[in-house]
């Protein structure tokens, strides 16, 4: 049985893992209602950062609710190449339905992982 928790090892947890992706993320996806940040990292797993800031998404239970659809769909994403991902909520992200926002963000997570295998061919 797969282990399907979301432990500390597949997060980012300081400001500073955050800030350089930031600072040196490598790969962007981007659409109205969200911002991906991603960085290739020398960890054995990929790890996510999330960012529902409170002016974008004004109520907790939006903000929970955004983050919990982020989490399981990064959860059952596989990536060939260990990055890492700071999600953005950009405003009204959570006026789209749990389907709706589940599709976007599988195509979002497909797209990155385009990205990476094509940088990683680049790369080899």
């Amino acid at each position: 049985m797969p282990n399907l928790t979301f432990s500390k090892d597949k997060r980012l947890l300081k400001a500073s893992e955050f800030q350089e992706v930031f600072d040196t993320n490598t790969f962007k996806i981007s659409h109205p209602k969200l911002l991906m940040l991603a960085k290739f990292n020398d960890h054995e797993k990929s790890r996510l950062g999330l960012v529902v800031g409170k002016k974008n998404v004004p109520k907790a239970v939006d903000r929970n609710h955004v983050k919990r659809i982020v989490r399981e769909t990064f959860r059952l994403e596989q990536f060939i190449q260990p990055i890492d991902v700071v999600f953005l909520a950009r405003k009204d992200a959570h006026k789209l339905s749990a389907g709706d926002m589940t599709l976007l963000l599988q195509q979002s997570w497909c797209r990155l992982r385009q990205r990476c295998d094509k940088q990683e061919k680049k790369d080899a």
